[in-house]
């Protein structure tokens, strides 16, 4: 690419940083010189005190409310300046710039710079230049080795449900503290994802429910040998499809949201049909209940009681409203890690979920002034659900319990039934 300069993540940093060693971790950058250029929050005037270790506190640093995750953040993010949730990969960052960090490495990621490789990053101009970004986080002291250490003790914690839901309780102490990257402080700059947009997302997904089999979808899954009446998996592309600026993402992209969330949204609605029948059972779809026989029959137990304490009694100890329900599946949906996005649809993911967390904290602070820590509360439902949906894809959950649905969860390569369903759906 004329013009280009490319950065390999696998390496210490072409293009003017050969000269640097491998490992982020033996380098010792000149604070100044990592400075120039650098307004954290993007304010100018803002000035710099040297601070705690692994962070420079700034003297004008953004007022959040009371109950925001990150008001009591004692640290900036030594990439962008935002209010840093704790130290990841060896350096105070923000969630943003741990998430992209983290996804750089990952997925071996590599990017241009427009310019000159010297882009200013800071609060609000970070997602401008992927290439400059990943440098300052090379510079600041971001370990690429921390990352695959992290992914090596995930694969070794899913041998034990206990070990996945501490490790999860661990992670979402700091998504409490500040799980995004771009919350508005006070101001709501969210108007194009609307509580109440999302609230009817969710509804028209329910009214789907009712009568799948008249869809054109099913009819043409039913073709393909599936079960018209999936009503479950009808609820989830409605609900899907009708998300705001969901359908302004590519085909592709949207299957694969779909494809990569459907399991965690399945309980996630589950469990909130379920708190109806006082932990007697799960409910699924058009009626359908799993009752705590049929799991223990098919020995599935452990998940069965997990779903019910987990989710469906904490939602009932919150008393969780549909609206909130809705912010979290959505959440869910826009996955910037789903497997198989590219790095463009992946930072589009990324923002689209920012912007449900913002609507989110908003309901959360103007409807419920006196509840300080709902935000907190809901988002800690999260860990939960990854734990249990992947002991629910592991033992094949609703393969053994949901058996008219039987052939929307079998994947294969990508050619599947379901896949099929989920085009059809969107495109109908």
């Amino acid at each position: 690419m004329d013009g280009y300069m490319e950065v390999d993540p696998s390496s210490g940093g072409p293009g003017g940083y050969d000269d640097q060693p491998n490992s982020p971790a033996e380098q010792k950058p000149d604070p100044m010189a990592l400075m120039r250029g650098y307004s954290p929050g993007g304010s100018p005037g803002s000035t710099m005190t040297a601070g705690s270790p692994g962070g420079l506190v700034r003297s004008s640093s953004p007022n959040y409310p009371p109950n925001h995750p990150l008001a009591n953040s004692k640290h900036l993010c030594t990439i962008c300046g935002d209010k840093a949730s704790g130290k990841h990969y060896g350096v105070y960052s923000c969630e943003g710039c741990k998430g992209f960090f983290k996804r750089t490495v990952r997925k071996e990621l590599s990017y241009a710079c427009r310019e000159n490789r010297n882009c200013i990053i800071d609060k609000r101009q970070r997602n401008r230049c992927q290439y400059c970004r990943y440098m300052k986080c090379l510079q600041t002291g971001m370990k690429r080795e921390a990352v695959q250490e992290e992914r090596s003790r995930g694969k070794e914690s899913t041998g034990s449900a206990g070990g996945q839901v501490s490790t999860g309780a661990k992670e979402l102490g700091q998504v409490a503290n500040g799980i995004k990257e771009e919350l508005p402080e006070t101001t709501c700059t969210n108007s194009d994802m609307p509580l109440d947009r999302i609230l009817e997302s969710q509804v028209k997904s329910e009214k789907a429910g009712e009568n799948p089999g008249a869809h054109p979808a099913h009819q043409a899954f039913n073709a393909t040998g599936g079960d018209p009446n999936s009503s479950i998996f009808a609820q989830i592309v409605e609900f899907a499809k009708n998300l705001p600026l969901f359908p302004d993402l590519s085909l592709d992209t949207q299957i694969t949201l779909i494809k990569s969330g459907w399991n965690e949204l399945m309980i996630l609605g589950a469990a909130y049909r379920s708190m109806s029948l006082n932990e007697e059972g799960i409910l699924m779809g058009q009626g359908k209940i799993i009752t705590m026989e049929d799991a223990h029959r098919a020995g599935l137990g452990e998940i069965f009681d997990r779903v019910l304490i987990e989710l469906v009694g904490k939602m009932e100890e919150m008393k969780m409203e549909k609206c909130e329900l809705a912010c979290l599946r959505a959440i869910v949906l826009f996955n910037p890690d789903a497997p198989g996005l590219t790095n463009d649809a992946s930072n589009q993911v990324e923002t689209l979920r920012e912007k449900v967390y913002a609507t989110l904290e908003e309901h959360c602070r103007t409807r419920h002034e006196k509840d300080t820590s709902r935000f907190a509360k809901l988002l800690l439902r999260l860990p939960a659900l990854r734990s249990i949906g992947l002991k629910c894809a592991e033992h094949h959950f609703f393969f053994k319990l949901v058996r008219e649905d039987r052939t929307m969860f079998e994947m294969d390569d990508g050619n599947s039934a379901m896949e099929t369903f989920i085009k059809n759906f969107l495109e109908e």
